[in-house]
């Protein structure tokens, strides 16, 4: 079996799978995305406009940051301990068309609610963003450098708790000091350093770069630099997946 019949296979499984759950995700990124944007324009009063150009690029970038980081890793994790993913890898299939597969899937949950972040936003705080032919890879790319990174946190994690437990960092870390919802000079100059080991903060840069003209976002070293994430953490996953078999 070719290696796209396979991911085509593959997709599908997890699609239908997943079916009772899209819907519940769908809602949680909903509410994410509403909470966050009319959340701090509570707490920021007088907010102007390149101020909610950030919160509202930043509150998509977080929600990339929740479906990748977070959910996809406590998936696996899951998936992991109750032998469902033992059972798969048994099989004669490709470990890169499952890994392709999986990050599609999050991809297609994600998509959605990062365009109605950014028109929600862009509508509720009365800023103009540049929309370009960027947007879509920027996202796209995004996903799959977070994706990846997720999946090589579950895969090498010895337990689900921890897994678990580590998700909950990577949000608290990108709330608060990461250069997403920021620019990056508002950070210490420690986080400043450790920013550029992060993936998120990429990914909040090259999506600014594409909607707006906001200083110092430039899309080209952002996109090499979430294909480099994208590359490094899926051959980590790969080799992790293969060990298990």
């Amino acid at each position: 079996m070719t290696f796209l019949r396979q991911y085509r296979d593959l997709l599908s499984m997890e699609l239908r799978s997943m079916r009772g759950e899209v819907p519940m995700i769908a809602v949680i990124q909903l509410a994410f995305t509403l909470g966050f944007v009319l959340g701090f324009g509570y707490l920021v009063p007088g907010m102007t406009g390149e101020t909610a150009r950030y919160i509202v690029t930043g509150t998509a970038t977080q929600g990339l940051v929740t479906i990748g980081l977070v959910l996809l890793p406590q998936l696996l994790a899951q998936a992991r301990r109750e032998g469902r993913l033992d059972y798969l890898l048994a099989m004669p299939i490709s470990r890169e068309a499952y890994l392709l597969a999986l990050v599609s899937v999050v991809g297609i949950m994600a998509l959605p609610g990062v365009l109605f972040c950014l028109l929600f936003g862009a509508w509720h705080y009365g800023v103009a963003l540049a929309w370009s032919p960027l947007v879509i890879p920027v996202v796209l790319l995004g996903i799959a450098s977070l994706a990846g990174v997720g999946i090589a946190l579950a895969m090498y994690s010895p337990h689900q708790q921890v897994t678990n437990a580590l998700t909950q960092l990577i949000i608290f870390y990108v709330l608060f000091f990461a250069p997403v919802l920021m620019p990056r000079e508002q950070l210490p100059e420690l986080l400043q350093w450790t920013a550029r080991l992060a993936p998120p903060t990429y990914a909040a840069e090259a999506l600014r770069a594409a909607v707006t003209d906001l200083p110092g976002a430039e899309a080209g070293p952002a996109l090499a630099a979430m294909a480099l994430f994208a590359l490094g953490s899926a051959a980590l996953g790969a080799i992790a997946m293969r060990r298990r078999t």
